[in-house]
């Protein structure tokens, strides 16, 4: 530990002294030698990278830049997924003397060709992704064999890089960050290390971070890599984004934080959850017992209570992420205080953060007791922000570490006055502040009353669902309630479904209660966003891209959706081999992560679909079945 503050106190007070340009920043983190700074697993070993090895990676980058394109100045598409190549690109294109726009892999790619036509783009330098742009696209190979060749001197250094927005709007909006922006969102290592420097807590001497997060995004490129890079951290790279392969990736590297959107920790409390129900009733009440005294140790004694409840709860804990991980923070959307409790009672601290494209990273809540982090809270502003609550509760910020400027549609803005997220919050006697929900979102009753579509969706918990969304009406009247269903949903669960939504909205207040309740098999959310967007879903229903129906009967005759012979079969072998009722066998339940099935259950269901239809499943490498609905396709392939 005292290595590490050494590090950020010696490190901070560089960056202080310099101008707080990019190149400023890029010396500091590339100066740290032969520290490893990436570690990608294979099947056979772990590829590594050292901050001087990938200093040298850059400069070929930048030469290749510079030989292909002969620019400076101009803005250049960074497309690629996680990956050591993308932050080779990142600082390549700043060392070229060009300027990078973060690709938001989310948006289409003529999302992307808007964006970069409003900035004047060059091209796109890619790796990994396939899509076609309008703009000549080079990858990221023959960049790095242009760099072999001779150049002239590189430019100076760039200063600036572009991102767009999240997608959780209907603006095309570009943020656009300057050196000195990024140099004040790093400082504030500094001083957060001073209220609790267990964020930046190693194991066995290393840090190693979960590069789980995508980089064109703030939270990932902010929190996750510049933060961590500035002191040495090791990025640890997926090879697949599987959750089984996310916790074996985090024991076997060793990972010590794991910063992530709520998304992830859901499926963690639903994962850990879903296996004690099978238990048996001692074992459950055993665990029960073992997460409350878990919680009052660590609110006792925050250090030892850490310790004594990871031991008390090694069995469970050795099944998720082992005992490396350190600290772990959620952000960009609710997160449940179900989950707060259940991962910070075993032993796992887990925060809850708060930052946009537009402002940063602008908070986190760095309580050392479990009581105060299961509060929800994002916390206070770093000290490179101001909060302050306008007239319609919504959070306003401004300050140092703000993007400079914007362009909205077209329309370039200054952003330096106070910037209204839109987010509405409450702050509380000691200076917390907690998201209470999104103006945008706020419909207006019958009775005239506020009503935030937010406190209403946090009553729900609809575990068979695969999304589900509380929101206005068309005419803003009232709440309705938008579930999306996986097809194959037996008649058990659809009747325990419907149950459980009218038992979560008797627990609201009468003016809080959903009026309208509708069901789709339409996905309510974009491919590879984090959240579901409520003006993003408002228009796609308007637009007839999601059908809602009111009830199953209307889903089933709209969509005539029976189980096929061979979906009929396969889900009666997948009761029998894991000795469910079949009503929990869903399509697209995961064989192990959901319905709790082993390797040797696995083997087993092989071997009986094999018997059953005459074929023989053969996978080859990673390409495994694991649902109804992979099975079924496999089969009818085998079977054409």
């Amino acid at each position: 530990m005292q290595k590490t503050l050494k590090r950020i106190h010696e490190n901070t007070k560089r960056l202080s002294a310099s101008e707080r340009r990019f190149e400023n920043i890029y010396e500091i983190i590339f100066g740290q030698g032969d520290v490893v700074m990436t570690e990608l697993p294979t099947m056979t070993r772990k590829v590594t990278c050292t901050y001087a090895q990938a200093k040298e990676k850059i400069e070929a980058v930048a030469r290749g830049i510079v030989n292909l394109l002969g620019c400076k100045e101009k803005y250049i598409g960074l497309s690629a997924e996680n990956s050591l190549e993308w932050m080779l690109l990142f600082w390549g294109i700043l060392k070229s003397g060009n300027k990078p726009y973060l690709v938001n892999l989310r948006q289409p790619a003529s999302f992307t060709d808007e964006i970069l036509a409003t900035l004047d783009g060059v091209c796109v330098l890619t790796h990994g992704v396939k899509a076609e742009y309008s703009l000549p696209v080079y990858s990221f190979e023959s960049v790095c064999t242009a760099g072999q060749e001779s150049a002239s001197a590189l430019p100076a250094f760039a200063d600036e890089f572009a991102l767009s927005t999240s997608g959780t709007t209907l603006e095309k909006k570009i943020c656009i960050y300057n050196g000195s922006n990024i140099s004040e969102q790093i400082l504030n290592v500094a001083p957060i290390c001073k209220i609790n420097n267990n964020i930046v807590r190693p194991y066995k001497g290393q840090i190693k971070m979960l590069a789980f997060l995508p980089l064109y995004h703030i939270f990932g490129l902010v929190a996750m890599y510049l933060w961590f890079s500035f002191f040495g951290a090791t990025f640890v790279f997926l090879a697949d984004m599987a959750p089984e392969a996310i916790l074996r990736t985090v024991r076997l590297h060793k990972v010590t934080h794991i910063f992530a959107v709520p998304l992830l920790w859901h499926a963690v409390e639903k994962s850990v959850r879903g296996t004690l129900a099978k238990a048996d009733e001692k074992t459950q009440e055993k665990f029960e017992k073992g997460l409350k005294l878990s919680l009052k140790w660590q609110n006792n004694s925050p250090s030892l209570g850490k310790k004594m409840a990871r031991n008390l709860l090694k069995e469970v804990n050795s099944q998720l992420f082992g005992e490396s991980v350190q600290f772990c923070i959620s952000g960009g959307s609710f997160i449940k205080e179900s989950t707060l409790e259940l991962v910070n009672g075993l032993g796992y601290t887990l925060v809850n953060g708060y930052g946009m494209s537009e402002i940063g990273i602008g908070s986190v809540e760095l309580a050392k007791r479990p009581k105060e982090r299961m509060l929800a809270s994002i916390g206070m502003p770093f000290p490179s922000v101001e909060y302050s609550i306008g007239e319609n509760s919504q959070l306003l910020v401004r300050g140092k570490s703000v993007c400079y400027k914007m362009i909205i549609n077209g329309e370039e803005r200054r952003n330096d006055g106070w910037f209204d997220t839109g987010d509405v919050v409450h702050k509380d006697d000691n200076g917390r502040y907690y998201i209470d929900g999104r103006i945008s979102d706020v419909v207006f009753g019958d009775d005239g009353e506020n009503l935030n579509p937010d406190f209403s969706e946090k009553a729900f918990n609809l575990p068979t669902a695969t999304a589900f969304s509380v929101l206005g009406t068309q005419d803003g009247s009232k709440l309705m309630l938008v579930v999306q269903v996986p097809k194959g949903l037996l008649s058990a669960q659809k009747e325990k479904l419907r149950a459980d939504i009218d038992a979560f909205n008797a627990t609201l207040p009468p003016s809080y209660r959903v009026r309208e309740v509708w069901f789709t098999y339409d996905k309510i959310m974009p491919e590879l966003a984090i959240k579901v967007s409520r003006s993003y879903l408002k228009k796609a229903i308007a637009d007839g891209k999601i059908k809602l129906f009111a009830s199953f009967d209307e889903l089933k005759k709209a969509t005539n959706s029976e189980d096929s012979e061979i979906k009929g079969i396969l889900r009666t072998l997948f009761a029998e081999v894991l000795q469910l009722p079949i009503e929990e066998i869903t399509d697209d339940g995961h064989f192990m992560n959901d319905l709790g099935g082993t390797s040797l259950d696995y083997f087993s269901l092989v071997s009986a679909i094999n018997d059953r239809f005459d074929v023989q499943l053969d996978f080859e490498g990673e390409n495994f079945s694991y649902t109804l609905n992979d099975f079924e396709e496999k089969i009818k392939d085998l079977m054409e």
